[in-house]
């Protein structure tokens, strides 16, 4: 008659170390002493000390796991986006690492120290543990739902001589599940194929010049004298650019804005028709203006436009240069509204971001224009819009090879190689009005930025939280002065009675491999209540000799089957030796005598005994 213990009521996770098992309720964590067989011991006897309690700073677990390359230590996930590790000898928490700002639904470890954890929107992550920091290998969308579960499914890969494979099933809230390469075959390959690049790769410079502006409504008609030839600066500055991308915000202004949403929301076709028909113009006001401000800084017909779109008060356009368009291909874009919400679900655009990919050569880029949420005191606001822009964008997924980062499809805009993302991103300084205008008085230029920027809310976004997803980008040195609020058509800053204080809202930031920054400054348009701003850049863009490529990836399909052979025997021995019927080396010699039959030498050892 199996014996009954009573362990932790309303548990919602468990895993075995050593000989005990450990067990959370969601807001406790527990360790139990596991009653060997035939044990006497009572039903309470089962608990080898108090339970300890979640500190409130963090959010429920959600699931418990060990990891083999950190011995000694339980992993605990939870619903806010957090995992905390706990010593199993004496139950203290060592240390809480912040991955997400999202929650954690399970996880699962893969391997010796591969941790791949599901989230309620749906997301897989797959991590490397072995570093301090965790570095993410892997993510993709996986479900429609929260993942709920995810189960590693070995006995394939130890029982199945033919088809042997690790796979990894995960289910979600909708009912469906999804099954995943446990392996990361082709991470693996891509990885080491891209260490390797310089053997099959040629390189060529591009540069590219990135110009933002929120424009505060103005028309092409309204830039006239001094703002004339600030604007042909702005759209100059750079000699002989490969790619210029320019991107405006608030093409409208806000009470048309309003008048759009109205419009917008109004079930009279009609309404939404003159609505449709005003941003048109706008748009093509601009864009003539542009091809023509370009043509005349350059040479007209140096440039093609290949790409614009535009969303409510955003635009964005991106020329190369006429004899090098037979480099470009694939060009695609996509926005993700922000702003305007009903029921939590973004309808409006009146802040938002528009995302414009294409390849160059055999390397992908992404361009992002990004109006983000306005107001002083909005920092998480800002966040959460970046972080959606980041997330939501989508693309058609490509089968290149060699194309895109991190072994992503190009459906994201981080599986692009080089990203830039500009915009007014709206970030404030947190000063008064007044003494950020004493420190821009000062005449040592350089300590007074450098004093604002200690209190500016991306840099310090960047400096105190680990959840922030531009933390990922870079950003160049700040040298002007900050780009908002002025009084269109002067020098002042907001003299209005909301005095609204100073701030660099407009701002580029890169990722990439070795990009170089060439320029980042302001220039002194005044028809608008924010400067402009333009950046320059430079970096190595590649073209893949197919046929080197070919025959390096010949050697590395050689030296993933060693690898895999390798990893194979170590689990077989493993599985043989929790039998404890032998030692771990004795499982290794008695699966060589069975030519590494797993059923076979189990029989053996079974029978032996």
């Amino acid at each position: 008659m199996p014996r009954r213990y009573h362990v932790t009521s309303h548990a919602v996770a468990a895993t075995i170390y050593g000989s005990k098992l450990w067990m959370s309720s969601g807001r406790t964590l527990a360790a139990h002493a596991i009653p060997s067989a035939g044990s006497q011991l009572g039903t309470n006897d089962t608990k080898s000390q108090a339970p300890v309690r979640i500190p409130n700073d963090m959010g429920n677990i959600t699931k418990l796991m060990t990891i083999p390359y950190h011995p000694d230590r339980i992993f605990a996930s939870h619903d806010d986006g957090k995992i905390s590790i706990w010593d199993t000898k004496t139950m203290e928490r060592l240390q809480v690492i912040t991955v997400s700002m999202y929650g954690i639904c399970t996880m699962t470890c893969v391997g010796e120290y591969h941790v791949w954890a599901g989230y309620n929107t749906g997301m897989i992550y797959v991590y490397d543990t072995r570093p301090e920091k965790w570095a993410v290998l892997k993510m993709w969308k996986a479900h429609t739902g929260a993942v709920t579960h995810m189960v590693v499914d070995e006995s394939s890969l130890l029982l199945d001589e033919i088809k042997g494979r690790l796979q990894v099933v995960s289910s979600d809230s909708n009912g469906y599940i999804g099954v995943w390469d446990g392996l990361l075959t082709e991470h693996w390959k891509e990885d080491h194929l891209n260490q390797r690049a310089q053997e099959y790769c040629a390189y060529d410079e591009a540069r590219v010049m990135i110009c933002s502006w929120n424009i505060d409504a103005s028309k092409p008609e309204k830039i006239v004298g001094d703002d004339d030839k600030a604007v042909r600066e702005w759209l100059g500055t750079m000699e002989d650019p490969d790619i210029i991308v320019v991107g405006i915000q608030e093409i409208i202004d806000l009470e048309s804005k309003k008048q759009t949403a109205r419009s917008l929301f109004s079930r009279k076709k009609a309404d939404q028709a003159e609505a449709e028909e005003v941003l048109t113009r706008r748009y093509k006001l601009w864009h003539d203006y542009l091809v023509r401000m370009i043509g005349e800084n350059y040479g007209h017909n140096a440039y093609t436009v290949i790409k614009t779109d535009q969303l409510v008060g955003l635009f964005s356009c991106i020329f190369v240069r006429t004899s090098d368009i037979n480099r470009v291909f694939n060009v695609d874009s996509t926005s993700v509204k922000t702003g305007l919400k009903v029921m939590n679900k973004s309808i409006h655009g009146n802040k938002g971001g528009i995302a414009i990919r294409f390849m160059y050569d055999h390397s992908s880029l992404c361009f992002v224009n990004c109006h983000l949420a306005a107001g002083q005191s909005h920092v998480q606001q800002r966040n959460a819009d970046a972080e959606g822009i980041l997330q939501s964008a989508n693309f058609a997924p490509k089968d290149y090879a060699d194309v895109f980062s991190h072994g992503g499809d190009g459906s994201m805009i981080l599986d692009h190689e080089f990203c830039f993302l500009s915009g007014d991103l709206n970030y404030r300084i947190k000063m008064s009005h007044n003494d950020v205008l004493t420190l821009l008085k000062n005449p040592d230029k350089l300590k007074a930025w450098e004093k604002l920027q200690q209190h500016d809310q991306l840099l310090r976004q960047n400096s105190n939280n680990p959840l922030f997803k531009l933390l990922q980008f870079e950003e160049a040195p700040i040298r002007f002065d900050p780009t908002y609020k002025y009084d269109p058509g002067t020098d002042y800053y907001d003299r209005s009675e909301k005095k609204r204080i100073p701030a660099w809202c407009d701002r580029v930031l890169y990722k990439g491999n070795k990009i170089k920054n060439l320029y980042y400054r302001r220039y002194e348009a005044r028809c608008s209540d924010h400067r402009p701003i333009a950046a320059g850049f430079s970096f190595q863009t590649k073209v893949t000799d197919q046929e080197k490529r070919d025959r390096l990836m010949a050697n590395i399909e050689e030296e993933w089957r060693t690898h895999i052979d390798r990893f194979t025997k170590d689990k077989k021995a493993r599985y043989v030796a929790d039998y404890e019927r032998c030692t771990l080396n004795e499982a290794f010699g008695l699966l060589e005598k069975s030519d590494w039959d797993v059923n076979d030498t189990v029989i053996k050892l079974l029978g032996s005994v």
